[in-house]
């Protein structure tokens, strides 16, 4: 139980890693958006 204790935690990466992903994701996702609905409904003038 000791050597529990002592050990050095690093799952906090993996945490790290899936809430960055998830956020690039997000941001994704609007960019995403943005470009295939917002701007076929506003198509640039010429």
């Amino acid at each position: 139980m000791f050597l529990l204790a002592t050990a050095k935690p690093w799952i906090y990466w993996l945490g790290f890693l899936l809430v960055a992903g998830a956020g690039l994701m997000f941001i994704a996702l609007a960019v995403g958006y943005l470009i295939k609905v917002v701007a076929a409904k506003y198509p640039r003038q010429q």
